[in-house]
């Protein structure tokens, strides 16, 4: 009696299967959909926007390789794009990446991937070379943020962190936020 009850289930499975197999073999193949192209309503190539302060003096500099509006999204995007902060007391930021999204009118401006930010020395400043991943820069209060890996080197010290808030105006600050490690020379 068990043996045969064995076998029913066995059967019966087997059957379930064959039903299974024979319906997905039987149906039609799924129709695709051609895949709709996305045209952009504007572009530009070596694109170079300047914005200026109240006073008149060079605030901060757009430049990109190329760029494309899409109306429908309200979404920009720009292709190698290279930003550069001014600031009257120092030497000036620029950060520089392979891509950058600006979303509706905003004033922020998001470098997602590898970026690259570089400040020159100045007479009172040491040079700063900073490394990072998805940067988005707040044009409107001059500061970045990133949640992802940091890496600052000045001349022969270094620090590491995830996560970085940095305000461009003097005065200038950098804020750090978890797994904070560095290297430094004292003379």
């Amino acid at each position: 009696m068990k043996h045969r009850l064995i076998g029913l289930f066995i059967m019966l499975a087997a059957l379930l299967s064959l039903g299974w197999w024979l319906n997905r073999w039987t149906q039609p193949e799924e129709v695709r959909q051609p895949s709709v192209k996305i045209s952009p309503d504007a572009y530009a190539d070596a694109l170079v926007v300047d914005s200026y302060d109240a006073g008149g003096n060079l605030k901060q500099r757009l430049q990109s390789k190329g760029m494309k509006f899409f109306d429908n999204t309200g979404i920009t995007e720009l292709r190698q794009p290279r930003l550069w902060h001014y600031n009257q007391q120092g030497p000036p930021w620029r950060m520089e990446a392979d891509r950058g999204v600006i979303r509706g009118d905003q004033e922020i401006v998001h470098l997602p991937g590898p970026v690259v930010i570089d400040r020159p020395g100045g007479k009172e400043t040491a040079p700063l070379h900073i490394t990072t991943q998805d940067l988005t820069l707040h044009s409107d209060r001059s500061m970045a943020t990133t949640e992802g890996p940091v890496r600052i080197e000045s001349d022969a010290q270094w620090v590491t962190a995830v996560g970085m808030q940095a305000w461009f105006q003097q005065p200038m600050r950098l804020k750090l936020l978890h797994e904070v490690r560095g290297y430094y020379e004292f003379q």
